[in-house]
């Protein structure tokens, strides 16, 4: 998953995830990139987000990455 998210960029990431408030784990299933991001992102910013705030987290999840929030997800029995 991460190398699906790598792809698209962690920016892109970010803003879809913050902008669509679509609750759960991000779901990519095999053969079908994408469908874990919403396709009715907006195109600018709500009024609670601001393109500072959005740099901002951009660039510690670029440090950090996003494994530990996703590991959280994986350790769920289904």
């Amino acid at each position: 998953m991460e190398a699906e998210m790598a792809e698209v960029g962690t920016a892109y990431v970010l803003k879809n995830i913050l902008t669509t408030r679509q609750t759960g784990p991000p779901i990519l299933p095999k053969g079908e990139f994408g469908t874990g991001f919403n396709p009715d992102m907006p195109k600018t910013l709500p009024s609670w987000l601001t393109e500072d705030d959005l740099t901002y987290f951009v660039s510690k999840f670029e440090k950090s990455g996003f494994t530990g929030g996703l590991n959280y997800y994986r350790n769920f029995n289904t």
